[in-house]
């Protein structure tokens, strides 16, 4: 395995060089003639995860003071929604299952939450819409969390028999999995930052969780597949851009190659060789030794891409002074989703598999930023195509406005609102499916004249 000093030094030429990279594929303006179509088959979908939309759950998030409530009562209106899925054109939906439902006591199953989620597949089936099912977004039963969760390495066995009864009991239902929504950030936001349940503060803890994650992930991809050899399963993996806050500062380099390494890259080279050894400065080493059902455990790749963020010399993260942001204060960064394809492109090839963007998507309550969002994302998305780079689907997060984490129900990113009223982005994506891709000339005009043009 590497030492620190040659991981650092390689990321650092490797920054360098992507760099240079950058500006060498620069790509041309289009014409405005042009128009990106994208593959035959391409697949277009929406995103939700349970705890924001479906209302009445009790987990760790509800008895830790952030309570859903009913949220937008999707448990009760799921077919009305999947029906305005259909309407705008979709043919995937992802969605998760509530282990706390499930299971909302140690080995005692409720038959009737299972057979709600039987109905709700059914209703995906009746829709014409592909069901895409994550087993673990951010929420766990109470029991589970009480007992340490994943930062001990024998709860994974709790999870594994979870992920087993519903490989089990949905392999019919279900062909594509996610094990695990965007695992370095629950780590880290709930065992280093502390700002999400259980609010620990302990960053060689938050390691330990990530590796226990990777490995239950290793473990859940085989026995799904053992219910289902031909299932497609993957996770769900946030890439967030790191750049040097000063790029000519070796610094802000070596800070920012680390972090966006552990963040961004681990997991995947985990995947790819079976094993990681890995180790920051004045942090305890993430090692994994070699695992054989850890190896190679995807079939595709799922990217969640939202935004970037500086990196100083300490370590800390800024938000690019002046940069366009979103209501949460994110920045809208479109050339990032290219880059992070890049990123993706030699693990998808060394590990045989495409490229599915799991979630992207803007908080934007007056819908005056989403159009643009949307269209100048999925021209990065396009230029990748063009290179090569096999990217077989996106889904829009999110299908209606849902509870967004701590920020309670601020954030709006929804195409639908509560009320299962349309924004115009809504119509927009639905013009978008129905050519299977839109006219260069769309990435240049304004608000108004696009809603013009649907």
């Amino acid at each position: 395995m590497q030492s620190l000093v040659s991981i650092l030094m390689t990321l650092i030429l490797l920054s360098g060089c992507a760099a240079t990279q950058a500006a060498s594929k620069a790509e041309p303006e289009p014409a405005q003639s042009h128009f990106l179509n994208f593959p035959d088959g391409f697949i277009w979908g929406t995103a939700t995860a349970a705890y924001q939309v479906e209302g009445g759950i009790r987990n760790n998030w509800s008895t830790a003071g952030f309570d859903a409530g009913a949220s937008v009562n999707h448990w009760q209106r799921y077919a009305e929604d999947f029906e305005q899925a259909r309407k705008m054109g979709t043919s995937m939906y992802r969605m998760s299952i509530e282990w706390s439902r499930i299971e909302p006591e140690p080995g005692q199953y409720d038959q009737v939450a299972i057979q709600h989620y039987r109905d709700m597949f059914a209703e995906l089936r009746r829709q014409g819409l592909t069901p895409m099912v994550t087993m673990l977004h951010f929420t766990l039963p109470v029991w589970f969390e009480a007992k340490g969760a994943f930062s001990k390495t024998e709860n994974i066995d709790d999870y594994i028999r979870f992920v087993s009864l519903m490989a089990r009991t949905f392999k019919d239902e279900v062909n594509w999995w996610n094990t695990i929504n965007e695992p370095l950030v629950y780590a880290f936001k709930s065992y280093d930052e502390g700002s999400w349940p259980p609010f620990q503060k302990d960053r060689n803890l938050a390691l330990r969780v990530v590796r226990n994650l990777i490995l239950a992930h290793g473990r859940a991809y085989r026995v799904i597949h053992a219910q289902d050899p031909i299932a497609w399963v993957g996770y769900a993996h946030n890439v967030t851009l790191l750049h040097p806050n000063w790029p000519l500062n070796p610094v802000d380099q070596i800070m920012t190659g680390v972090q966006s390494y552990l963040f961004n890259q681990a997991f995947w080279d985990a995947i790819v060789h079976g094993q990681i050894d890995f180790q920051a400065p004045g942090l305890d080493r993430l090692v994994i030794p070699y695992q054989r059902e850890l190896q190679g455990s995807v079939d595709f790749i799922g990217i969640n891409y939202y935004t970037r963020y500086m990196v100083t010399a300490s370590g800390s993260t800024l938000t690019r002074s002046g940069a366009p942001v979103n209501d949460l204060n994110w920045e809208i960064y479109p050339d990032g989703m290219l880059e992070t394809l890049r990123m993706a492109a030699p693990h998808a090839k060394a590990l045989g598999v495409p490229i599915m963007i799991t979630e992207n998507g803007i908080a934007d309550a007056k819908d005056s930023q989403r159009p643009k969002f949307m269209l100048e994302h999925l021209n990065q998305i396009w230029q990748a195509i063009q290179e090569g780079i096999p990217v077989h689907g996106y889904l829009h997060w999110s299908l209606i406005d849902n509870f967004e984490w701590i920020e309670r129900y601020e954030p709006r990113f929804g195409l639908m609102d509560a009320e299962r009223k349309w924004r115009p982005s809504a119509y927009l994506y639905r013009k978008i499916i129905e050519g299977n891709g839109f006219p260069a000339q769309w990435l240049k005009e304004t608000p108004t004249e696009l809603k013009r043009e649907f």
